[in-house]
């Protein structure tokens, strides 16, 4: 009978081993799932900053988000999805609730293409400002063009008109 209670002793043993590792394991899933949370959140708000100030919306595949392929999704500057469906229902879901595998894909399509809109933007408005200043220039040249320079004449009076 000794030996029968040995088997019993090790394999209950052996499921509290089970047991705690299981624990562990879990532990480190929450730890890492609270790093997830944590870090999300910070690049949430990273972005968001960057993105709202730029003022870009970005089309994004609906393949992204594992959506049917005559989804539409669009990416705000303020980092919300709009979602419209093939019945044209539209939903709406926030960049910090995706799961990690739909926030690594628009990351790798979003950022280049809105650094691709921004570098757009830089030269469009890098033209205009250059304008700008040409056309400032010339003016400035002009004698008369500095209010400094102007010379009124208070001696000079108007008479009454006539009709």
């Amino acid at each position: 009978m000794s030996s029968d209670s040995n088997v019993q002793d090790d394999s209950l043993a052996e499921a509290v081993k089970s047991m705690e590792d299981l624990v562990n394991e879990a532990i480190q899933v929450y730890e890492l799932d609270k790093e997830k949370t944590n870090i999300i959140d910070d690049l949430y708000n990273s972005l968001k900053i960057i993105t709202s100030f730029l003022g870009f919306s970005v089309d994004l595949h609906p393949a992204l988000l594992n959506l049917a392929p005559e989804t539409r999704a669009l990416l705000t500057p303020t980092l919300d999805i709009f979602i419209t469906k093939p019945n044209f229902k539209c939903e709406q879901k926030r960049f910090d609730q995706l799961t990690l595998e739909e926030t690594a894909n628009i990351l790798r399509y979003a950022i280049p293409t809105i650094i691709s809109m921004a570098r757009s933007d830089r030269m469009y408005k890098n033209k205009k400002i250059t304008f700008l200043r040409a056309a400032t220039k010339k003016l400035q040249r002009l004698p008369s063009s500095n209010i400094e320079n102007i010379v009124t004449d208070t001696s000079m009076h108007i008479g009454s008109v006539e009709r």
